[in-house]
């Protein structure tokens, strides 16, 4: 039983037959060969038990598979007729390396044929400029690609432009993170995709919307987000929503499309086009209808007061008659 046990967990993919082997119906060679592995698995642990469909690790077991190094208090594994290691459900203190990639949780279920590792149990995962939490972590070997469930985001955007004082070239401002939340995410080394009450807070704005497109630039910093849906844009005492939005990181401006509108405290704003800059109080609309507060009239002083105050100017009256001089 032991044998078995070693020989399945060290099949853990299907084996190709070398080029020039024999077929099935030739004579066996007298010369015994060791099993020809095309994806090993290695497993260690303080101990193992098993039967011929799957075996129990526990204590300080060890995994390496492909690209991936993954640890775990305990483990199962489970083998197909081939005796082969299919999957692999893990408990206790996980924690996953690939590349440059890293994951944790108290569960993982490693599904060994499609290289596919779900972590769960206040997962997370981080490469180098990213970290990523939800309810549920999948990870691909051998890849950059991540899904992850209910999931909240930190990635590091590209910093903002600024110019030097006196004028001159610009230079780039210290970055800053983003925090992006989401139902959903699912990602790649260029994009991620976040779908369902999408959050995202950065600088000073805070923007909201159903569903975002997240690029990323050689570093792996955010460059560029596309909104679409039920967009709202929170910056200060600025407010601004519409149906889709392009939010430039690098130079801080966000142009909301799709019967825009936006509003402070004395200006509400319509118009086709609205754009608007991080930490600035101006905005830029097109085809714009503006309605802005106006100063509040002088009222009429009574009748027999005589003059008003010096240097007060005529006014409208409460009725919409004109003051006399």
């Amino acid at each position: 039983m032991i044998e078995y046990l070693v020989m399945a967990f060290f099949a853990g993919q299907p084996v190709k037959p070398a080029a020039g082997a024999p077929d099935a119906g030739a004579r066996p060679s007298t010369q015994s060969r060791a099993p020809q592995l095309s994806a090993p698995v290695e497993i260690s642990s303080k101990l193992v038990s098993g039967s011929r469909s799957q075996a129990n690790f526990t204590g300080n077991v060890v995994v390496k598979h492909r690209t991936m190094d993954l640890r775990c208090d305990e483990m199962i594994a489970h083998y197909n007729g081939p005796r082969e290691v299919t999957r692999v459900e893990c408990v206790g203190n996980v924690r996953a390396v690939d590349g440059e990639r890293t994951a944790q949780g108290e569960r993982a279920d490693f599904d060994v044929p499609a290289g596919v590792l779900v972590v769960t149990g206040n997962p997370e995962a981080r490469d180098a400029k990213t970290r990523l939490r939800g309810s549920q972590v999948r990870l691909t070997l051998g890849t950059r690609n991540y899904e992850v469930e209910n999931a909240v985001v930190t990635a590091d955007a590209a910093p903002l432009a600024q110019r030097r004082k006196g004028g001159g070239r610009e230079s780039p401002a210290p970055s800053t993170p983003a925090e992006i939340s989401a139902r959903r995410v699912s990602g790649t080394p260029s994009q991620a995709v976040f779908t369902g009450d999408v959050v995202v807070k950065h600088r000073t704005m805070d923007l909201r919307c159903d569903k975002m497109i997240a690029s990323y630039n050689s570093a792996g910093e955010v460059t560029r987000s596309d909104c679409v849906g039920n967009v709202r844009a929170v910056d200060g005492v600025r407010t601004a929503k519409g149906e889709r939005a392009e939010f430039n990181v690098p130079t801080g401006v966000l142009v909301l499309t799709g019967n825009p509108e936006a509003r402070d405290p004395t200006t509400h704003l319509r118009g086709t086009r609205v754009r608007m800059t991080l930490g600035n109080e101006n905005f830029e609309v097109e085809n714009a209808v503006i309605t802005v507060e106006t100063a509040p009239l002088r009222e009429q002083q009574r009748k027999g007061e005589g003059k008003g105050n010096p240097g007060s100017a005529p006014g409208n009256t409460k009725s919409g008659g004109t003051k006399q001089p």
